[in-house]
């Protein structure tokens, strides 16, 4: 009977038309709600949003990051493929190229390695940075994804803070169930913006972030080629090496759903969130198959 009138009390509390009034006041602040994404906030900068903010200026500082994981995923294609277990995956960002490697072995062996880099996507093949060096694997142009790999980049949650960061100007807050959310276009690197993003083709391509309590992403909606792509993020934590702890927050597990069906279900196992050494410099052969 207590817990029931707890539960009454707290319904009651959380509808309150004072803390309602007052939820509305904290997210009509915009560079308020970005900071504590970001990772401030309350003088809690390491107790909430993504743990980014660094050094004197308590500016975002964080730009490449590493994880590992394992998981399951299914082809998006004109029709949704089969799940596949996958045995590893290893994925790196560089936000200040920007720039993104994927390289998944599934559970029968095979291994994929797909690569953006600014207006630039190709797979290589057999090693990481094939076709670089002569006789150091190879790369294959894959032109025609780039944009879906961009969109990829820019709607992880590190990327979707500094994604809506660049487009404050034509960002919105809003309060929805009890949830911060935010939405804003998603822009290319014009002057004044102070990320260096590159979208391609999704300039102005519509995103919505639902933040938790603690004002990291927990979904990501955007519509992507006529088709609804849903990201939640959840189980956030400081997921480096016990002996390599940096109060830089990323989730656990990742969710994807295309149109309502999942194609991407994957729990990180361990990041590295200082700045590891990632490139992804074009290849010679795909700049000339991209005829640039």
């Amino acid at each position: 009977m207590r817990r029931y009138a707890a539960a009454i009390g707290l319904a009651v509390l959380m509808g309150s038309p004072a803390l309602v009034a007052q939820q509305q006041q904290q997210v009509s602040d915009l560079k308020g709600v970005l900071y504590r994404m970001g990772g401030g906030g309350g003088g809690f900068r390491n107790e909430v949003g993504l743990g980014l903010h660094r050094g004197v200026q308590d500016e975002d500082s964080v730009l490449t990051v590493e994880y590992w994981a394992t998981g399951t995923m299914r082809e998006v294609g004109p029709k949704i493929g089969p799940s596949v277990p996958l045995k590893s995956v290893y994925v790196q960002f560089a936000y200040d190229f920007p720039g993104m490697r994927v390289d998944m072995t599934r559970a029968n062996g095979t291994r994929d390695i797909q690569v953006v880099s600014g207006t630039y996507a190709w797979n290589e093949i057999d090693k990481i940075g094939g076709g670089l060096e002569p006789g150091w694997g190879s790369a294959v142009p894959a032109m025609d994804t780039v944009t879906e790999r961009l969109l990829r980049m820019w709607t992880s949650p590190m990327g979707v803070y500094k994604a809506a960061f660049a487009a404050q100007a034509s960002a919105k807050t809003a309060v929805e169930n009890g949830a911060v959310t935010l939405t804003f276009p998603l822009s290319n690197g014009k002057p004044g913006n102070t990320a260096n993003l590159v979208v391609g083709a999704l300039e102005g391509t519509p995103v919505k972030v639902t933040l938790n309590a603690r004002y990291q992403p927990a979904r990501v909606e955007v519509r992507y080629n006529n088709r609804l792509y849903v990201t939640t993020y959840s189980e956030y934590g400081d997921l480096n090496e016990s002996d390599y702890q940096a109060d830089i927050f990323m989730p656990k597990r990742i969710v994807q759903t295309v149109d309502g069906e999942n194609v991407l279900d994957l729990t990180i196992q361990k990041t590295n969130t200082y700045n590891p050494y990632v490139l992804m410099p074009v290849p010679d052969s795909v700049r000339k198959a991209a005829g640039r």
